[in-house]
């Protein structure tokens, strides 16, 4: 008997090796399920992380894309506004010209004509003139390219004399208004 009682202990023994050796396997195979559902629900996380930083970045360029249209259309007379103020200046010079004869007088009255339908347009695009006597010296606005000492009934930093207009498009300064400063 005791051989069939060691035969039957290794029969039982070797069952219940397979049995843990199945239920080791099926444990493992859920296991590696679970492992592999974390894996897939980190990676379907950093996909959506992504896709909604990718949709925010090109809202972000929309937006910029937008801005820049607007500015482009804001501004678009910046350009030749810039090449016209030397013009404006010469007519402005030219104007302020002494005349003694007819000729001469209908030539100005010309010249004042033609400065007339210059400032209208310029008006017509966004663009003013920056003319600052007697107002506070603004370093956004104005160049100080002298100084002169208080007289009396004035204030100091305020702007005496402008030797060359500025000019604004908008809320762009186009050229700053080169001024005498008193101080």
């Amino acid at each position: 008997m005791a051989k069939e009682e060691k035969q039957d202990l290794n029969e039982e023994l070797k069952n219940k090796t397979e049995e843990v050796e199945e239920s080791t396997d099926t444990e493992v195979e859920e296991l590696i399920e679970v492992d592999e559902l974390t894996e897939t629900k980190v990676a379907l996380d950093e996909m959506e992380d992504r896709y909604l930083r990718l949709q925010a970045e090109l809202a972000n360029i929309r937006k910029r894309n937008q801005k820049e249209r607007e500015d482009a259309a804001k501004y678009r007379a910046q350009n030749l506004a810039t090449e016209l103020l030397p013009v404006i200046d010469n007519l402005e010079r030219a104007m302020a010209s002494q005349v003694s004869d007819e000729e001469s007088e209908g030539l100005k009255k010309g010249l004042e004509m033609v400065m007339t339908t210059f400032r209208t347009a310029l008006k017509n695009e966004g663009i003013e003139e920056i003319n600052p006597v007697n107002e506070a010296f603004d370093p956004n606005f104005h160049q100080a390219v002298q100084t002169q000492p208080v007289e009396e009934g004035q204030e100091s930093d305020t702007v005496v004399t402008v030797l060359q207009k500025g000019y604004v498009l908008k809320d762009r300064v186009l050229r700053p208004a080169m001024v005498i400063v008193a101080q």
